[in-house]
């Protein structure tokens, strides 16, 4: 099933299987939406966390790609609470794997699950801002990090 929602940043277009969302991107892919419980119930969900009023999504996520490392790192960053940030290192050492910090910025940067599944909490051990799919997206993941303290 596809669905999708007008949010501040832009279209987001999202996929469900078997109950479940299984991909999220910021994107117009010009697709017309499922009329399904789940898209409406996703829907929802982003709607409220664009107004504030959503802290933490209730979602069933099932990753149908990845290695297992990375829905372990994956999962990891769904204990990053709202408004909060954590560092590659910080989500290595989590996991157990303290000296796999790149492999877990290549875990953030293939996150099917974006925002929800949210990789835009992490940051570099500087403060920096890094990864987020690339270079040319560092803006929407301040962006998202700038909404939940409430400055957009």
């Amino acid at each position: 099933m596809i669905g999708r929602y007008q949010s501040p940043l832009g279209w987001i277009y999202f996929k469900t299987e078997n109950d479940s969302i299984t991909d999220l991107m910021i994107d117009n892919l010009d697709t017309e939406p499922d009329n399904d419980s789940l898209i409406k119930n996703i829907q929802t969900q982003l709607d409220l966390y664009f107004k504030h009023e959503l802290k933490a999504f209730n979602l069933p996520i099932k990753y149908i790609k990845g290695t297992p490392f990375q829905k372990e790192v994956w999962d990891a960053l769904l204990t990053i609470p709202y408004g909060e940030t954590r560092t590659y290192q910080q989500i290595a050492t989590q996991i157990g794997r303290p000296k796999s910090i790149r492999a877990v910025g290549q875990a953030c940067k293939k996150n099917p699950v974006g925002i929800i599944v949210p990789c835009h909490r992490v940051i570099g051990k500087d403060g920096s801002m890094r990864g987020y799919s690339g270079p040319e997206h560092i803006d929407l993941k301040k962006k998202l990090l700038n909404h939940e303290k409430n400055k957009f």
